[in-house]
């Protein structure tokens, strides 16, 4: 019952905002049937027109979401043959493909445990120079990063 409500409402409301086109289909379908009927088969081929260009959109539609499915698989499979499936030689540092790593720049094709190995390595040599520093007291006599004559004041101006 409520869709036929909505129904009735939208043809008053498109009778509504375009009363004259209206009152020309009401004059023609009492005077003039034969005209009416023809005038009926155009509207019905231009309906039919509509369903069969949405038809064919829904249609490309699916289409395009299979090939691009297809697509996401096909890439996913890539993907694990690469260095993060099982198999450590699969990719690797020899510049494996499948690695979302290999064109990192300055990683020079490795994968991305041995970056972080890498990158572990030098934070842990960091922190024992630092430490050495520190034991030595070579702290102490050494100048601060930041200088107090790079700082400039300013006034912001509107």
């Amino acid at each position: 019952m409520g869709y036929l409500k909505i129904i009735v409402y939208g043809l008053l409301a498109f009778i509504e905002r375009n009363p004259i086109f209206c009152l020309f289909m009401l004059l023609l379908a009492i005077f003039a049937p034969f005209v009416f009927k023809w005038i009926g088969w155009v509207i019905l081929g231009i309906v039919a027109l509509l369903l069969v260009a949405i038809g064919i959109g829904a249609l490309r539609m699916r289409k395009m979401r299979r090939q691009l499915e297809e697509q996401m698989r096909q890439a996913q499979g890539q993907f694990n043959q690469g260095p993060f499936s099982g198999n450590p030689f699969a990719g690797g540092a020899s510049g494996g493909s499948g690695s979302p790593f290999g064109n990192m720049g300055g990683t020079g094709g490795m994968t991305l445990e041995e970056f972080v190995r890498r990158m572990q390595a030098e934070a842990d040599a960091r922190q024992q120079q630092s430490r050495q520093q520190q034991t030595t007291g070579e702290d102490k006599t050494k100048k601060s990063d930041v200088d107090s004559s790079d700082y400039v004041e300013f006034e912001e101006v509107e």
